[in-house]
């Protein structure tokens, strides 16, 4: 990515001046009592600041794709999350969070995305705040409908791309495949075929997320992105 990422930090507000506790104020080494002296052992007013503070990472792999894609079913194939699955566009209007598991107590946390269309960046529909939920994730995979005649899966991805980097510069560079989905509805070897030819810098998994087929190999491409996690004992 040519953009540069600045990282900083900073006091938004100043603690006080520590006091003295109870114990301090009540006794002296003879015993006698010290409370007199209370007012002048207090700690000194600190700051107070409102801050809007934004979640920036909400999953280390974020589902990209157009409306009715299947993101949402390929969220439910792979893991344990339920969001709401139906035929018909922007079902989904929140990000949903999902763990992939792996053995040995690694796992990654999955993103089902709302739908994105041409126009987001420039805030058509609700573009802008699926934008901001996909700039959370660490890692994007596209997920797109190969079985619909009426769409064209490489020109999908240039819109996608388009929306991404208009967006935020370099935004694209975290996209680890392509999920070509609903292989199930219609014969597409030969769609396949061109997308690997359009992407070959992008693995290309050929899926069924309703019918839970090839799932294994959506898990092996995301593999290298898992973490070690502990569980409380």
């Amino acid at each position: 990515s040519k953009c540069g990422v600045s990282q900083s930090s900073g006091i938004n507000a100043e603690y006080g001046g520590g006091g003295k506790g109870n114990t301090v104020l009540s006794l002296d080494k003879e015993g006698h009592d010290r409370y007199f002296c209370r007012e002048k052992e207090l700690g000194s007013e600190g700051q107070i600041a409102e801050l809007y503070l934004e979640m920036k990472i909400i999953a280390d792999v974020g589902l990209v794709g157009l409306p009715n894609a299947g993101k949402s079913s390929l969220l439910r194939a792979i893991s344990a999350a339920k969001p709401r699955v139906a035929a018909y566009p922007f079902t989904t209007l929140r990000p949903h969070i999902g763990v992939v598991h792996y053995d040995g107590y690694h796992r990654l946390r999955m993103a089902d995305i709302p739908g994105l269309i041409e126009g987001s960046s420039l805030g058509h529909g609700l573009g802008i705040s699926f934008l901001k939920h996909i700039e959370r994730c660490k890692n994007l995979l596209y997920v797109v409908d190969v079985s619909n005649p009426n769409e064209d899966p490489i020109k999908t991805i240039e819109i996608l791309e388009s929306e991404l980097n208009a967006f935020k510069c370099g935004m694209s560079d975290t996209i680890c495949g392509i999920v070509a989905n609903k292989i199930d509805q219609i014969n597409v070897p030969d769609t396949i075929i061109e997308l690997g030819k359009a992407f070959p810098h992008y693995p290309i998994i050929p899926t069924s997320a309703l019918l839970k087929r090839n799932i294994t190999s959506v898990r092996k491409v995301l593999e290298p992105l898992k973490y070690l996690h502990i569980p409380d004992r």
